[in-house]
């Protein structure tokens, strides 16, 4: 057990969220993504080491999200569970959805497939914006993407990343025959790593936006495949081929690939929503320790 949480149990007294550390003006409220945009926020859990701010986020957490962080074996990976539920919390707070919401006053679900979702408190005269939002994360690094209107999908991955298996063989496994092709033609191994990472992390988003995970939508069961130059503008540079139960699998998603910190790569996939002109999505990064800092970086590389 982590040692700030060693004096923290059932029977603590629960602190009062410092509410103006929140509330300072460089988190001042956001507007919500707008319909062509995606915001994706990113903490890099090595950056955090102060014992009191854990124990903030701890105080930020429902009874039973506290007793899931309890229940991790080993001080990472309490850490993890407790900056990813902290950055969700924390990020959705700061939108301007109807009156202020604080971090603690959020209230989630999960769907059929445990893909996470918040409840909100509905009246006659407001009805909740369709936010949608997606975790992921690594050892090293976690994000949390927010869209409006539109599912949403990501996944993160340390480009160093290795394999214990070879690439092929680990990819003739979970990928489609047309996806190892490609793989096998790429010579340099390096480069060839590097493509089934980020190759791996567009499979994830895609499954995960569609709210069913990969035991809804193995692997295997589609293509993702990379359009050509002179594709028609409104297609999206990414498409989806199902092969098999065609009907569970739609074609109408975005997709983007960024990396992050240096060091991951990250891959976004969002419905599209009819976006005029077939444009494709904004995305919007934004890097931060909650409750602390944040930083908005407007160079992101995309991937895609």
């Amino acid at each position: 057990m982590l040692p700030y949480f060693s004096k923290l149990g059932s029977k603590m007294k629960i602190r009062c969220f410092d509410q103006k550390m929140f509330c300072t003006s460089a988190f001042s409220p956001l507007q919500l993504p707008s319909r062509m945009e995606t915001h994706l926020w990113y903490v890099l859990p090595n950056e955090v080491k102060s014992q009191s701010l854990l124990s903030q986020y701890v105080d930020l957490l429902s009874p039973h999200e506290k007793d899931h962080v309890f229940s991790m074996r080993g001080d990472e990976l309490q850490k993890s569970a407790l900056l990813a539920r902290a950055l969700v919390r924390t990020t959705i707070s700061r939108y301007q959805i109807h009156s202020h919401v604080s971090p603690t006053s959020l209230v989630f679900r999960k769907n059929a497939h445990g893909k996470p979702e918040v409840i909100w408190e509905e009246s006659d005269d407001w009805h909740p914006p369709p936010l949608h939002f997606n975790l992921s994360h690594t050892s090293s690094l976690i994000a949390c993407g927010v869209t409006v209107g539109s599912p949403i999908g990501i996944d993160v991955e340390e480009k160093q990343r290795t394999m214990k298996n070879r690439i092929l063989s680990f990819a003739k496994r979970y990928f489609s025959r047309e996806e190892v092709e490609v793989l096998s033609a790429i010579s340099d191994a390096e480069v060839q790593r590097h493509e089934f990472i980020k190759l791996w992390t567009l499979k994830e988003a895609y499954v995960k936006a569609l709210g069913i995970g990969f035991s809804g939508a193995p692997f295997n069961t589609f293509t993702i495949r990379f359009r050509a130059a002179n594709s028609r503008p409104e297609d999206s540079t990414i498409a989806i081929v199902p092969l098999e139960k065609p009907t569970n699998l739609t074609t109408n998603w975005q997709f983007a690939q960024v990396e992050l910190a240096g060091t991951h790569y990250a891959a976004i996939c969002r419905q599209n929503d009819g976006f005029p002109g077939g444009e494709s999505m904004k995305v919007i990064v934004r890097k931060t320790i909650p409750l602390v800092e944040e930083n908005r970086i407007d160079s992101v590389d995309d991937l895609s």
